[in-house]
């Protein structure tokens, strides 16, 4: 039982691995207008070198280069690394049967992706928010209590307040509006509290004023919050 339960959970790492490697070439690629389902394989961004196959495997190509590229012995950005990382650790760490917690790990993996072409290139991809939030209404319908009314006004706030100015993007709105059906009103606010409260952090210790990409800080207390307690 325990060598079974050891062997799924490896399963569920390496498959998030691999996800969260498609989640950054898409992203990136989107990012920099090339043709996402293109034949010819990633190439390094320093030498322009065309990666191999054993280049490309999640992790393991960065370690088995010992963090250079093979080619020209620059360093590797760990950004990929990292995102493959998360995506198999939330994976494999999902609560109960991967069926049941399938609606939060999509969740996760469209917020890692949108939080990467918003730090990108403030792009949100609406379109993607659409499956997440249609299984969470499916396994379950929104508590109708004092937290859903008041994140509805909140998100209400929020939209015009994007409509009106250029502080708040619609796409932010949109990531809110398919969290709620991942997750309690009472997740997602504490969760919207903490990213805004990272984000006026790194606004005030940033070396620069611009606009800051503020998905990313979502999803990382959507995760943070939905992983220590729960999507209850």
């Amino acid at each position: 039982m325990k060598g079974g339960f050891i062997m799924l959970t490896l399963f569920h790492f390496i498959l998030g691995l691999c996800l969260g490697s498609f989640i950054v070439c898409t992203a990136e690629r989107l990012s920099s207008n090339q043709p996402v389902w293109g034949t010819q394989r990633s190439i390094c961004p320093n030498c322009r070198h065309q990666l191999r196959a054993w280049q490309l495997i999640p992790l393991l190509g960065v370690l088995l280069q010992r963090g250079r590229c093979h080619d020209c012995q620059q360093p590797i950005p760990l950004q990929s690394s990292l995102v493959e990382g998360l995506c198999g650790v939330l994976v494999a760490t999902s609560p109960g049967p991967l069926t049941t917690a399938l609606p939060l790990i999509i969740g996760y993996l469209v917020l890692i992706f949108n939080s990467l072409t918003d730090y990108l290139n403030y792009d949100v991809y609406p379109l993607t928010l659409i499956t997440p939030a249609v299984l969470g209404l499916w396994q379950q319908r929104p508590n109708l209590d004092i937290g859903f009314y008041i994140l509805l006004v909140l998100i209400v706030t929020l939209y015009l307040l994007a409509r009106l100015t250029p502080t708040f993007g619609l796409g932010d709105v949109d990531v809110l509006l398919m969290l709620g059906c991942l997750a309690t009103a009472n997740a997602i606010l504490t969760s919207l509290a903490l990213a805004s409260t990272a984000a006026l952090v790194f606004f005030i210790l940033g070396s620069s004023k611009r606009r800051l990409p503020f998905v990313p800080f979502i999803s990382w207390g959507f995760i943070l919050v939905t992983q220590l307690v729960g999507p209850t």
